[in-house]
């Protein structure tokens, strides 16, 4: 017969501090874990939108990202010569949209404007909404003759000065008054942390001349490969990728910083191990006589093993449990909207954080694993106490 439950439960409370101490550090663990779940969950999820395999952005040859790229128009015309590009079936004009980024600089909305960002300001005509298929309008969008513009809702989530009605200075001085007309999603993905508005009329403000990109969609059946090497060929000679491409790149100081928090969590873990260790250290060496009075009874080395084990797992379950509620919590507090910086668009990507039961089930299953690794050597030596000696001891 195996010992009781409750008598390894009662166990824990006998060294309240220690046991405190080690639940903490478990619970830092956890929350720690939880949190950077979420977070690359997230930010995944959001990335995930922008992997259309049918849609390609276009560049000017050595630039790395459409706010370091300028796109002459004649150039951008040479890609009316490609084939494959898919047709609008009412119209049966090419689904190619020509597009103007720059950034414009808004404070955030959870610190009350302390801290500002750069948001993408894209200036888009009619067709980038039948090439950028996720982009769906949830009101009125810009009128081609007026200074009006559109914001994807996580920007106005995470940004002040995007509600509908709200004023934006925009232009080459800051002079032309831009008026939010209306909110679009786009699925959760990038573009959800951008500005829209009539291209014409935002490049007149900037006083450009150039395009910075242009997006295009492809027929169905067409292979995006051999389209590339098209445009990259010596009759159009720009630079094209897919959509999925293009934000893999984008998204590399953001898969740093994912690494980054990833070492913080295994440095916090080993932490963790060397906490529980200790804990189970010291509750075996304070319970030596216990023990081998427990192998005089009939308890076997097995049982004594399984039971500090079970004692550890105890551990992990309630730090684990404080550290999910306390993630929860700071994000209930926080906030659980932020954004990062992309370091070659200088602009944000605005995105939710969300803990799934999956985010916390796999932090507590992996604090569990945790609680075991510390316990185990602690454990095997209380199951090999010499009961005699013990048993004489003061």
């Amino acid at each position: 017969m195996a010992l009781p439950i409750s008598y390894h439960w009662r166990n824990l409370f006998v060294r309240k501090t220690t046991t405190l101490l080690t639940v903490l550090v478990i619970a830092a663990v956890v929350g720690v874990f939880a949190w950077m779940l979420g977070f690359a969950a997230s930010l995944d999820r959001s990335l995930s939108q922008a992997r259309d395999e049918t849609k390609l952005l276009v560049l000017k040859r050595g630039a790395t990202a459409e706010t370091n790229s300028a796109l002459p128009v004649d150039e951008y015309n040479n890609l009316n010569q490609l084939d494959d590009i898919a047709r609008d079936p009412t119209t049966n004009e090419p689904l190619l949209s020509p597009e103007m980024m720059v950034q414009i600089s808004r404070p955030r909305v959870r610190d009350g404007g302390k801290t500002w960002g750069n948001i993408a300001l894209r200036g888009v005509t009619e067709a980038a909404f039948k090439v950028h298929r996720t982009v769906q309008p949830t009101g009125r969008v810009f009128s081609a003759g007026a200074q009006e513009v559109i914001v994807g809702v996580a920007a106005a989530q995470q940004f002040s000065g995007l509600n509908i009605g709200d004023t934006l200075e925009l232009g080459y001085g800051n002079n032309r008054h831009y008026t939010v007309v209306g909110y679009f999603t786009a699925d959760k993905g990038p573009a959800e942390s951008e500005v829209w508005g009539y291209l014409p009329s935002l490049m007149n403000a900037y006083n450009r001349t150039m395009y910075s990109s242009a997006s295009l969609r492809l027929k169905g059946g067409a292979d995006p490969k051999k389209v590339i090497e098209l445009i990259e060929g010596p009759k159009i000679q720009l630079s094209a990728q897919t959509e999925a491409q293009y934000w893999q790149t984008q998204s590399a100081s953001i898969n740093t910083y994912l690494r980054i928090t990833k070492v913080l969590v295994a440095v916090m873990c080993l932490a963790a191990i060397f906490s529980i260790a200790n804990t189970m250290f010291s509750m075996v060496a304070g319970r030596t006589r216990e023990i081998a009075m427990l192998r005089t009874i009939g308890f076997s080395r097995g049982q004594i093993l399984s039971g500090f084990v079970l004692e550890s797992v105890f551990l992990s379950i309630l730090g684990g449990l404080l550290g999910c509620v306390g993630c929860i919590a700071w994000l209930y507090v926080m906030g659980n909207t932020k954004d990062m910086f992309g370091s070659s668009t200088f602009t944000t990507l605005a995105f939710e954080i969300h803990l799934t039961p999956t985010n916390l089930t796999c932090a507590l299953g992996s604090v569990i694993v945790v609680g075991v690794i510390g316990a185990w050597i602690p454990a095997m030596r209380a199951s090999r106490v010499a009961v005699v000696t013990a048993l004489r001891e003061p």
